[in-house]
């Protein structure tokens, strides 16, 4: 999360890889959800380990991991969930 520089709000995004374990096993890379119901959850997590050791390294840019890896239909908006006011805990 960064913040967006517009009051309190932050801006958010984030890489979703799903699993055989994921609520909804399909996404619009896998609409049948076939290679999700193949995944592991270790192997998802391993995966997005990789993902991030590139994104911190430098080889890769989160945007463009984001748009080609993610689940979600975030990807295609490199990940990006928008802004929002986040929640304070008293």
């Amino acid at each position: 999360m960064s913040s967006s520089g517009s009051g309190n709000q932050v801006r958010a995004s984030h890489i979703l890889i799903k699993h055989e374990g994921s609520r909804r096993k399909a996404s619009w890379k896998d609409p049948e959800g076939r290679v999700i119901s193949a995944t592991t959850r270790d192997a998802a997590v391993s995966q997005l380990k990789a993902l991030r050791e590139d994104i911190v390294s430098g080889k890769a840019k989160f945007v463009e991991v984001a748009s080609r890896y993610s689940d979600c239909s975030s990807a295609k908006r490199g990940g990006d969930l928008g802004k929002f006011v986040p929640p304070t805990f008293s």
